[in-house]
């Protein structure tokens, strides 16, 4: 199956779900999050911002902000090709529409990668070994290539986004832990 594929596949299998199944599943997941030990121990962590067809991640931002963790959000610099973990602290006034539509922090202030215990990495889709496929911007693979990101990767999916095999590259970086709203998967990584 080739990338372009993939994404069709899982297009198709998430127009299926409802507007009250992607809630449910979302706020499932939420609570999946908030209890692994990886998220609890870290300090600072990098979460992307949803859109509409992922999971809803604005809860999940919402409890490590209420818990005190310091909180990163991407900063695209299309033209470069690059992206940016830049502090993140009030999602009621701190953000504002950014590249692709998506948004992303008002402010400047960057967090270094050796600084973040922890991310959310978003993906149009997922395996069953915690391979990933975007959307084709690369932007995280690229950010998490980064010599001092050490983080732990958590991917967060809907089940209807996890395929029996995607097809990656060498470049791809997996994750070490997917949450669907059927629970947690983690993997051993030794790279």
């Amino acid at each position: 199956m080739e990338k372009a594929q993939a994404r069709e596949e899982i297009a198709r299998r998430l127009a299926r779900l409802t507007p009250a199944q992607r809630r449910e599943a979302s706020e499932r997941i939420r609570r999946f999050v908030a209890e692994l030990p990886e998220l609890r121990r870290a300090k600072t962590v990098l979460m992307f911002l949803s859109i509409a067809d992922e999971v809803d991640t604005f809860p999940i931002i919402s409890d490590a902000l209420a818990a005190g963790k310091a909180i990163a959000v991407p900063k695209v610099d299309r033209r470069r090709k690059t992206m940016n973990a830049v502090a993140l602290r009030d999602l009621a006034s701190d953000l504002v529409p950014g590249v692709f539509g998506i948004l992303e922090p008002r402010g400047s202030e960057v967090v270094a990668p050796g600084e973040i215990d922890f991310v959310l990495v978003p993906a149009r889709g997922y395996d069953r070994e915690g391979n990933r496929i975007g959307r084709g911007g690369g932007y995280y693979d690229r950010y998490m290539s980064h010599p001092d990101f050490h983080a732990t990767r958590c991917g967060i999916a809907f089940s209807a986004q996890v395929l029996d095999a995607v097809p990656h590259a060498a470049h791809d970086l997996p994750v070490e832990v997917l949450v669907t709203e059927h629970g947690a998967v983690k993997w051993r990584r030794d790279w």
